[in-house]
């Protein structure tokens, strides 16, 4: 069975290094860097998908996803929702 997720993921360009920041901010530790924009949000559903498998395979308690309407966010960053489709464990 599998289970439809929609995550909302912050991606911000880092200045120093040009790289850009992928955060999940409801799922702490789920965050990569990716080498432009295109690759950050290419990767973003495989890595959400990743990051809940696991959390389903170790009976971790998967929150609801945040309302992003409220959040403040740097000039050039962008909310993109993620989804994915997570096969259980």
């Amino acid at each position: 069975m599998k289970r439809r997720y929609v995550f909302p993921a912050i991606i911000e360009r880092d200045k120093i290094s040009g790289n850009y920041t992928v955060v999940f901010p409801d799922l702490p530790g789920c965050a990569f860097v990716g080498e432009d924009f295109i690759q950050a949000y290419y990767w973003a559903g495989p890595r959400l998908g990743f990051h809940l498998y696991m959390m389903d395979r170790e009976h971790e308690h998967i929150p609801e996803a945040s309302d992003t309407s409220g959040w403040e966010i740097a000039a050039d960053a962008v909310v993109v929702n993620t989804r994915k489709s997570v096969k259980e464990a």
